[in-house]
């Protein structure tokens, strides 16, 4: 490939003069400093994307691209919660599982508890357990458990306790004070739940077929397919990336899942918006989309033009918004949530 990227350069400022200068009216409720500082949090790559919906439109202007930005980042604060309250469910399920058959609290370093050989956990999830070698500042009322841990328990003294003549998955003592499965597991990213979900295997039971069943998922390979793509809508919304009008990975669906879903993108955010009501369970009193779109969009909708951070961020536009203004936009949006 011997492309060349040649695009230029352009601050917010030269961004929207070349707007401005493509027949983009400007705000009739704000003026220009806060569009600008509005666009400033925003980003100019970002921006790009919520201009391409509507530059097409015969008439456009800057509020329009606010207003959809402002409904993307709204719209993300809610997916991150019910991701959030997913990956809580998630943690919650593949501890008891494993408690469930097992009395040591260090099962999860045995090889012989894993189905992957060599296996390891994620960086990210174990340099919080470095070895502790300071003293706790006594300003603070009460330790964190993680402090806690570390500076009352000693790994090795665990070892000779609990994983004696044991083949271990990698680990570095010397580096990490290895805790509690429980205590590993609250504080560790998805993406290593998820690993520890599909490796373990205590005595004849396969976690992950355990955890799946807690889903209402008793096909292993569509439950493979529902965390990576709850991995990917978690790490895209917690790192402040654009939901509007993007693709997603898909889910084979089951149950209420599936017929909700029937006549919308499987690809698309109102599909990941419902895939994270099933994943909590919290399907069963729709009967259509119909029905799920006129109780849940629609509160969304008013919950968004009333939400105190982003009328602050925006400097009161959503509340300055006309009532057919306001609607029109959602209307936009709504038709790219679906296809």
């Amino acid at each position: 490939m011997t492309n060349i990227y040649n695009n230029n350069v352009s601050t917010t400022e030269d961004y929207l003069e070349y707007l401005y200068s493509n027949k983009f009216q400007k705000s009739k409720y704000l003026k220009d400093e806060e569009v600008i500082k509005i666009c400033d949090n925003a980003g100019v790559f970002k921006l790009k994307g919520y201009v391409k919906e509507i530059k097409h439109q015969s008439i456009k202007n800057i509020d329009d691209v606010l207003a959809i930005y402002l409904f993307d980042r709204y719209f993300s604060k809610i997916i991150f919660d019910l991701s959030s309250r997913i990956e809580s469910k998630l943690k919650s399920v593949l501890i008891n599982e494993c408690y469930k058959r097992t009395n040591n609290n260090f099962f999860y370093l045995m090889a012989k508890n894993h189905k992957w050989t060599n296996y390891s956990i994620d960086i990210p999830t174990i340099r919080n357990w470095k070895v502790h070698t300071s003293s706790m500042s006594q300003t603070e009322a009460y330790s964190h458990y993680i402090l806690f841990y570390l500076q009352n328990y000693n790994f090795n003294s665990n070892k000779n306790m609990h994983l004696q003549n044991t083949s271990l998955i990698n680990i570095d003592d010397n580096e990490y004070n290895y805790p509690p499965f429980k205590y590993l597991i609250e504080g560790a990213t998805l993406g290593c739940v998820i690993s520890f979900i599909r490796s373990l295997k205590i005595g004849n039971t396969d976690i992950y077929s355990k955890t799946a069943t807690n889903f209402g998922l008793g096909n292993n390979d569509k439950f493979l397919n529902y965390l990576k793509r709850l991995n990917e809508i978690r790490n895209r919304v917690a790192h402040g990336g654009r939901i509007f009008n993007r693709t997603f990975r898909s889910a084979t669906g089951v149950g209420k899942y599936q017929l909700l879903r029937k006549k919308i993108n499987n690809h698309k955010s109102l599909d990941v918006y419902i895939f994270l009501f099933f994943m909590l369970n919290q399907l069963d009193e729709y009967k259509s989309i119909e029905e799920f779109k006129n109780i849940q969009i629609k509160k969304l909708f008013i919950e968004f033009k009333e939400d105190y951070i982003s009328n602050r961020e925006s400097f009161g536009l959503l509340e300055k918004l006309e009532k057919e203004s306001f609607q029109n936009i959602g209307k936009i949006i709504y038709s790219k949530m679906c296809r």
